[in-house]
């Protein structure tokens, strides 16, 4: 793994910190090559049950593009054909269906919403704020806002892609849109995002991940459709020794041991 990417691993937990302070926590290929070797890592591992992405320091979370590295290279990085392979730096796109709690500590923008918004929880120090400025720069803001219409809205969405960099949004008024879930204090972040991650790994690990397939299915079909998806995940599951497992762990009042 590379200087700029820190991977922990505390319990069940793995916590994966992008760490370029000095570029706001931009990305690089660097990054993005070690984000893809974390997750295949977590997929591997049994060990690994929930994992935590965060940013290193107070001031930024993650600020997407490099755009010093951009003006050096004087253009973009080659395009990716497929738009898959841009954003397989989330565990989403890495076909990881673990708990994913992101823990944003400071500015939010351009790919660092791409982590919001394949999140299960989204936590956000009361210092954090969140913008796309992706037109102040003369980017098109397109992924992103995609990405976040099942969490924010047609209206919010928009808001923030129009308004670039005069659309900064505090924590306060994110988890009023629903773009995070809690908000806390900033020395309490990353331990509110782990102790969340704990609690979720202590669930069937195997039900996880079709309660999860079944919940983001339903973004890519008409209802009826979504609903008979589910159920046959859900049936499908009824095979699982899990299935059995949790129950007869209720009754006889022990911790439960998944398959």
């Amino acid at each position: 793994m590379s200087d700029e990417l820190k991977v922990e691993q505390r319990g069940r937990v793995l916590v994966v910190t992008i760490d370029r302070q000095d570029r706001m926590n931009a990305m690089s290929e660097q990054v993005h090559a070690g984000l893809i070797e974390a997750w295949t890592f977590a997929k591997e591992d049994d060990s690994v049950r929930s994992i935590v992405i965060t940013g290193a320091g107070t001031r930024a979370f993650c600020t997407g593009m490099d755009l010093q590295a951009f003006a050096e290279r004087g253009g973009p990085s080659p395009a990716k054909a497929d738009v898959h392979e841009e954003l397989d730096t989330t565990p989403l796109h890495c076909d990881v269906w673990l708990p994913t709690v992101v823990a944003v500590n400071g500015v939010c923008t351009g790919s660092g919403l791409h982590f919001v918004a394949d999140a299960d929880i989204v936590v956000a120090s009361a210092t954090a704020t969140f913008l796309d400025t992706h037109v102040s720069v003369g980017q098109v803001a397109a992924i992103e806002p995609i990405t976040l219409l099942a969490r924010i809205g047609l209206g919010n969405a928009l808001r923030l892609a129009v308004l670039g960099k005069h659309g900064r949004i505090t924590a306060e008024e994110a988890l009023r849109i629903s773009l995070v879930d809690e908000v806390v204090e900033p020395e309490r972040l990353l331990d509110r995002a782990i102790e969340l991650a704990e609690l979720a790994a202590t669930g069937s690990p195997a039900a996880i991940e079709a309660s999860k397939r079944a919940i983001r299915g339903a973004l890519e079909r008409p209802m009826a459709e979504a609903l008979q998806h589910g159920w046959q995940l859900l049936l499908a599951h009824r095979g699982h020794p899990d299935s059995n497992e949790g129950p007869a762990a209720f009754v006889e009042k022990r911790e439960a041991k998944w398959q």
